[in-house]
């Protein structure tokens, strides 16, 4: 890459292929990318900006420093961040609350990965002149000390968003037109399936996107319900190294069920992992491994289509463990079953549950009436 002529994906692309990160690293710059394009794409706080619009993945940096507003591009990013991903009413043209929807090291993570992403852009003499570099990552920076200060950033983990036993359940009976081709119906219907277990298995296990996608058909195949009716299986999870610590994920019948229909449907046992493409536009991925943005936009659109606020994937993770809590189940129980090394993790989503606690005590409290 020399010059500016490179859309936004094309140049996280050869960021990812020159630097020395873990993949697990890497998969958070991506999740912040994503962020980053819905910023661009939906936002109000973009629409002055030279990169707002449709297709942000395709825009090229050769508009960049375009607009003067270009210059409060990444603080602006900040901000939507910490105010509109999990706002109460996403809607374009309308204002939202000021509802955090990401916890604070979040907010500081993703919006520090664009940060240093410009700053590698700007290194390699990729941004056009016309952009201010130096006074947006100042900005952004300020903006982040400002907002988010690190001493705040793990107080405590976020509230789980509204409607996600909703979506859950989006894929349950899926409408497909019997006008259709007998091939697309079944293109269809095996994205529905697909999609169905997907969410199952993030709700149910609580696992991250990274680890769901690691499973295999033949352990799906293979896997069999315990005397407490769930299954177990083995992935690779996130830690050092280049493949990670193997964790432990689980699922009940229903989820298992859900899996086994699918594969039972897709007809391939030569295919290596369990969920796969079926894209339309983009046949020749059919069978491919299914990739994390693939599921971040299904998971998107889903929600956009049941008039949800935004939802991304590792928010399932957030619910699971706040409902675990909210039931009363141990916290090292709860440590174990989200596969967290410290937990000091798992303790940031019990802070979620202090209403449960002012109800425990009010409840058994010795001089009641």
């Amino acid at each position: 890459m020399s010059d500016q002529e490179h859309s936004l994906q094309e140049a996280f692309d050869y960021f990812c292929a020159q630097s020395n990160l873990s993949p697990l690293s890497l998969e958070t710059y991506s999740y912040a990318l994503r962020h980053f394009y819905a910023f661009l794409e939906e936002s109000n706080m973009a629409e002055p900006l030279s990169l707002a619009g449709q297709e942000a993945a395709q825009q090229t940096l050769e508009v960049l420093g375009g607009n003067p507003q270009d210059v409060n591009m990444l603080m602006r990013f900040v901000n939507y961040l910490g105010h509109e991903v999990r706002s109460a009413n996403p809607k374009r043209g309308k204002r939202s609350p000021q509802v955090l929807r990401l916890e604070p090291a979040t907010v500081r993570l993703y919006g520090q990965a664009m940060i240093t992403w410009f700053n590698f852009l700007a290194d390699e003499l990729l941004l056009p002149d016309s952009f201010p570099t130096s006074a947006a990552i100042a900005r952004a920076q300020r903006q982040l000390r400002t907002y988010v200060p690190a001493t705040l950033a793990r107080e405590g983990a976020i509230e789980p968003p509204e409607g996600l036993e909703e979506l859950i359940h989006a894929y349950d009976s899926p409408f497909i037109p019997d006008s259709l081709p007998l091939k697309e119906q079944h293109r269809r219907k095996l994205e529905a399936l697909r999609n169905r277990a997907i969410l199952y298995a993030l709700a149910d296990s609580g696992a991250r996107v990274s680890e769901i996608l690691r499973l295999t058909a033949d352990q799906i195949r293979g896997a069999r319900l315990n005397k407490q009716g769930v299954c177990q299986v083995r992935v690779r999870g996130k830690g050092r190294g280049r493949y990670g610590r193997e964790v432990t994920l689980r699922f009940i019948n229903p989820t298992l069920q859900a899996m086994r229909e699918y594969l039972k449907v897709r007809k391939d046992p030569g295919a290596t992992a369990l969920f796969v493409s079926h894209a339309k536009t983009r046949p020749k991925y059919h069978g491919a491994p299914l990739s994390a943005n693939a599921v971040w936009r299904m998971i998107r659109q889903s929600a956009k289509k049941l008039g949800l606020s935004h939802i991304h994937p590792h928010e399932f993770r957030h619910w699971r463990a706040t409902q675990m809590l909210n039931e009363g189940v141990p916290i090292d129980q709860v440590q174990r079953f989200l596969n967290h090394r410290s937990i000091r993790t798992t303790q940031l989503y019990a802070k979620t549950a202090e209403r449960q606690v002012d109800e425990a005590g009010a409840r058994t409290s010795p001089i009641s009436l």
